[in-house]
């Protein structure tokens, strides 16, 4: 694998390999998800059958930064697209959320040599045991146990065996019928390790098709009843509708300051840092950006990408916290990009709307990276919501630290601000203490 300096992704083959991906771009399924934009394209570089070429995604994100919304659409991908192949003689031989990336809401499954032809009188499927573990227990266990994503795929980048989920779960609990199947069972058979697959003499093709569609129903129906909720209301799902830190004439016009910013820049690409339910992050999609938007409350992020799925928009929610930001990972520190370096350099304009104080107050973040940051994130332009000390939020976010804070009026940090960008528009919003800014960044700001 190699990467060019457009974000190309060049795939070199074996010669084995060149008759197998041959047949691969045969397949009606590649042809039909690929129509469909959910399969990564592909062509031979410069006619050279040797070296595959993959269009960019434009920002890469991690089943750590899902919302379970997100691992659910995944699975659904994987799940649709084997029982296709299946079909066609063939079948994927990994199921790993790692071989699917998002563009906006849209599902692409992005393994494009994953397909594998099957053996005749094959039953069952290769890849079901890293099917239960990297997709149906992480949900069962935000289902059942309220536990996050990002806790289970830092730790274990290829899911969760039912032995180690087993003991998540305790007395009748679980032998519920969801957990028995797929956690509590498996545990127990666990040291009489078995193969998903198998091939038995004398059994047709047709026979062993119809034990795998079965099984392979049965997989359905399992993530279909692990399908996630609407995400229950937290704190901060209720933040920008509750009135707490706007009168409506304050949010009015903050909503219209950002309306008017997006009219004036035109930007194509848009991130939203602390995006909350995504207001913002909607209306720049809306004017035809392509939006990412981070938020650490999964449960924002959830109703999210439920609405730009719905809508069609072009919005990649992303749960991450800037404070804790994904590491780079993997060998070499390779194989997946930090958040921070996935971020810098990519969008033509930056929100960072009732963010800064956050990160001031709470993680204790040194001013001068923080505008380094904000400097490297954008291409040109930020919309910057600036949150004075004697805002009733601030006090209250520094408690018994807020004398430490007095005197980082906006006035007093501008001169930050100004050693990377130039100011062009500022905004002080009607009956609150708080101001927005439009700010250009400098052509050696780095």
């Amino acid at each position: 694998m190699e990467i060019t300096e457009d974000g190309e992704v060049l795939r070199h083959l074996t010669p084995s390999g060149i008759e197998r991906v041959r047949q691969i771009q045969t397949l009606n399924t590649i042809l039909d998800l690929q129509m469909s934009g959910h399969w990564i394209s592909s062509a031979a570089s410069d006619g050279d059958p040797a070296t595959l070429v993959h269009p960019k995604i434009f920002f890469p994100t991690y089943p750590a930064e899902w919302s379970p919304t997100m691992l659910h659409r995944a699975a659904a991908l994987t799940l649709r697209a084997n029982l296709a192949f299946l079909g066609e003689g063939w079948e994927l031989k990994d199921a790993s959320p790692s071989n699917v990336l998002f563009e906006g809401p849209r599902p692409v499954f992005i393994d494009h040599t994953s397909p594998s032809r099957r053996e005749p009188g094959q039953q069952g499927w290769c890849a079901y045991g890293q099917f239960c573990r990297t997709f149906l227990i992480p949900l069962l266990l935000g289902r059942k146990r309220n536990i996050p994503l990002s806790w289970i795929f830092l730790a274990h980048r290829d899911g969760l065996p039912p032995e180690q989920a087993l003991p998540l779960f305790w007395g009748p609990t679980a032998l519920s019928p969801a957990i028995f199947r797929l956690v509590t069972l498996p545990a127990w058979l666990s040291s009489r390790p078995s193969p998903s697959w198998r091939t038995t003499p004398g059994v047709s093709s047709e026979v062993a098709d119809l034990v795998t569609r079965s099984l392979l129903k049965g997989l359905e129906r399992q993530l279909e009843g692990l399908r996630p909720r609407q995400a229950a209301a937290t704190r901060w799902t209720a933040y920008q509708d509750q009135g707490i830190s706007y009168t409506p004439l304050a949010l009015a016009a903050k909503v219209d300051f950002v309306a008017r910013c997006l009219d004036r820049c035109r930007p194509e690409t848009v991130l939203d840092l602390g995006c909350n339910k995504g207001r913002h992050a909607l209306a720049a999609a809306r004017a035809g950006a392509k939006v990412v938007a981070l938020d650490k409350d999964a449960a924002c992020i959830d109703r999210l990408f439920r609405i730009a799925e719905t809508e069609g928009l072009d919005v990649l929610p992303v749960v991450a916290d800037l404070a804790l930001p994904y590491p780079a990972r993997g060998w070499n520190y390779q194989e997946e990009a930090s958040l921070l370096a996935r971020l810098r350099g990519r969008f033509d304009l930056t929100l960072a709307l009732a963010l800064v104080h956050h990160l001031i107050v709470r993680e204790r973040t040194p001013l001068e990276d923080l505008v380094w940051f904000l400097a490297g994130s954008t291409r040109r332009f930020l919309i910057l919501e600036w949150i004075p000390p004697a805002d009733p939020q601030f006090q209250s976010l520094a408690g018994s630290a807020r004398d430490a804070f007095a005197g980082m009026t906006w006035s007093a940090v501008a001169g930050v601000f100004q050693t990377r960008f130039r100011l062009l528009e500022t905004l002080a919003l009607p009956g609150s203490l708080r101001s927005l800014h439009l700010l250009e960044r400098l052509e050696d700001a780095s």
